[in-house]
C-alpha cells in the first residue's frame, strides 16, 4: 500500500469539496472501509472523512486501494 502521510486534503492542494447529496453515503461507506488503515498511519476520523468526500467527489467512486493510492498520488503532486 502507498505510504500516504496524515494531512487533510486541503495541505496537498486537493479541494475540500464535499460530494453531491446522492454520493454522501458512498464517501462515508468508503471512510468507514478506510478508517482501520489510515488511522493506522495517523489519520484522524476528520481527515478521513474530509479525504473520502473530496475523493468521491472528484472520482465519483472506488475502492479502499484506490482511495488511499489517490491520497498518495495527491500527496505526491504537492
Amino acid at each position: 500500500m502507498p505510504d500516504v502521510d496524515p494531512e487533510r486534503p486541503h495541505d496537498s492542494g486537493v479541494a475540500e469539496d464535499a460530494p453531491s447529496t446522492m454520493q454522501v453515503e458512498g464517501a462515508h461507506q468508503l471512510a468507514a472501509d478506510a478508517r482501520p488503515q489510515l488511522e493506522g498511519k495517523g489519520f484522524t476520523d476528520e481527515q478521513i472523512r474530509k479525504w473520502a468526500d473530496a475523493y468521491i467527489s472528484e472520482e465519483g467512486s472506488g475502492d479502499v486501494t484506490s482511495f488511499v493510492a489517490w491520497i498518495d498520488q495527491k500527496q505526491d503532486e504537492d
